[in-house]
């Protein structure tokens, strides 16, 4: 007798092909070598209050540091709401008015990220008040803030760009009563209402195709990190080269032409937070060989704009003696 295959397996044989050419298409693409852009690049970093004071530091002082020492002259600055309201109705904007009006005296731009998920841990950046309310309130309180943001600071002499909540697709973060994509568009339309500046979404580099967010405002900010850390193995490489990010560019080119790095990783990360690493470990979990070889990546890479990321801990390495990190950012802001 003759034994017949079962019916089902046929389809799982089709399964299980499309799966291995999807994956060998997807691996090809991770080792695109690119095309090496002579382009000149514009570069800036994200400074952090909320970061800056976790570490130990003076916030003001870090922040005149980096456009003083440092020669820093682009920003991405965050409009926390935890700072902004931290008292229901009462609506504060002393640090904001301080960084951005810093930034304008010596003819600096920034791009001004509003929203509730703004860059840094937790990610949504909620005063305590919020939690306690229902999804929709939420979505009525963050929407009026955006409003008032917007309309503070639309003329102000500093104010280049817009972001819009910061990688809202990624599903990371502190985030209860998640407001997704119904909520970015509100937010967008509320800005562009009150200004015609460019409006910056971001996405995650590493894990996602930038689709939706190409639908979504001007310009397509992305992250930029090539390992991660596992508790079980350490670090963990990224097996990615420049081509995988401008595969992704050509994409995504009929929604967003312009794509920046809103997000190169410029410090450590590791098996515990910066904030309790000594100035050793710091180091053997980021040597500064990484930073060099992350920011001649971008250069690779091509991209018109790149914002680093942990300025604020080069700034604490030097306080403790280590300023290798602080000297490297020097050479590279007066690229």
């Amino acid at each position: 007798m003759k034994w017949g295959q079962p019916p089902f397996l046929k389809g799982a044989y089709i399964v299980l092909a499309a799966l291995l050419i999807l994956s060998v298409a997807f691996l090809a693409v991770l080792n695109l070598p690119g095309t090496k852009k002579e382009s000149p690049i514009t570069y800036g970093a994200t400074f952090s209050t909320e970061y800056a004071v976790s570490l130990g530091l003076d916030w003001k002082e870090t922040f005149i540091a980096l456009l003083d020492d440092l020669g820093m002259r682009h920003f991405r600055i965050n409009a926390y709401w935890s700072e902004i309201e931290a008292q229901k109705d009462l609506v504060v904007f002393d640090n904001l008015d301080f960084q951005l009006d810093e930034i304008a005296k010596r003819g600096g731009r920034v791009i001004l990220a509003v929203g509730r998920k703004l860059p840094r841990w937790p990610e949504c950046h909620d005063p305590a008040w919020v939690r306690e309310l229902p999804k929709k309130e939420i979505e009525e309180r963050l929407l009026k803030l955006v409003r008032i943001v917007a309309e503070r600071y639309k003329d102000h002499p500093a104010v280049d760009k817009w972001q819009v909540e910061n990688e809202i697709v990624f599903p990371f973060g502190d985030c209860p009563n998640w407001l997704g994509l119904d909520s970015l568009q509100k937010e967008i339309d509320i800005v562009r209402s009150i200004s015609d500046k460019p409006i910056v979404v971001t996405d995650s580099g590493e894990w996602t195709p930038w689709l939706p967010m190409a639908w979504y405002g001007d310009i397509l900010g992305s992250s930029l990190y090539l390992e991660a850390w596992n508790d079980f193995v350490g670090h963990v490489p990224f097996p990615i080269r420049p081509g995988y990010y401008q595969f992704k560019a050509w994409l995504v080119s009929p929604w967003k032409k312009n794509i920046i790095f809103t997000e190169l990783q410029a410090e450590p990360w590791g098996p515990k937070g910066v904030q309790e690493m000594t100035v050793e470990e710091a180091r053997e979990y980021f040597p500064l060989e990484k930073m060099r070889s992350r920011i001649q990546f971008a250069r690779d890479v091509g991209f018109s704009e790149v914002y680093l990321w942990g300025e604020e801990w080069w700034y604490w390495m030097k306080l403790h003696g280590d300023a290798s990190y602080w000297d490297e950012g020097k050479k590279v802001f007066s690229h």
